[in-house]
């Protein structure tokens, strides 16, 4: 009798512990009270944003685990970057991701851009620069240099500058699951920890669509 008592007293605290091992204002923020499109079934597909700069060498490491995550994540996730815009040399490079996605190989020159940035310290400070860069992976320069000046992408920039202020990003790298929570790096401590949490709060999202 008291070894039953023993087993469920070990497995109540396990799953309590479970249950409020992230916890809100703590390890992720809650940015809308409203329910998301998710779990009105309104979109069968659970949203991850991950805010980044090229710039930000928090977000060049975390970049490697998003990768790894990314190969194992679930049908119902979708992933998508996007660039913060805080200054000028930020701008500028929201504008080459985003031209980077129109162009073939979009993940590896994403990838790629990251590396040279951070290992070869070129810091893509002119559209010249950006250009030269291309057209070292092979990129039609040509294209690149229209999409890049093109209304398309100025849009796609003021997009992500107006999400900057909805979900009230002040650092980077952040993950925003369903425009409703926001994890931040100084939130999660670690990077591991931060696809951790999201993928509680994925979880989360789940069990309420249910």
């Amino acid at each position: 009798m008291i070894k039953k008592i023993l087993v469920f007293y070990f497995l109540f605290t396990s799953i309590l512990y479970a249950e409020v091992l992230f916890s809100e204002g703590v390890d992720y923020e809650l940015i809308s009270n409203s329910p998301s499109a998710y779990t009105l079934k309104e979109s069968n597909k659970i949203k991850v944003i991950e805010a980044f700069w090229y710039g930000c060498p928090h977000c060049y490491i975390f970049e490697e685990y998003v990768q790894k995550w990314e190969k194992k994540k679930d049908k119902d996730i979708s992933f998508i970057n996007m660039p913060v815009v805080f200054n000028k040399p930020w701008l500028l490079h929201a504008r080459a991701f985003y031209t980077i996605q129109e162009l073939k190989n979009s993940k590896e020159l994403h990838k790629n851009f990251f590396y040279a940035y951070h290992e070869q310290q070129r810091t893509f400070a002119t559209i010249d620069s950006i250009m030269n860069f291309l057209d070292s992976q092979g990129a039609d320069t040509v294209k690149a240099k229209e999409i890049f000046s093109s209304e398309m992408i100025s849009k796609k920039v003021q997009e992500a500058n107006y999400m900057l202020e909805i979900y009230k990003i002040d650092s980077v790298p952040a993950i925003i699951i369903n425009d409703k929570y926001k994890i931040s790096g100084r939130m999660a401590k670690t990077y591991g920890r931060m696809l951790e949490i999201s993928e509680y709060i994925i979880d989360l999202e789940r069990s309420n669509r249910k």
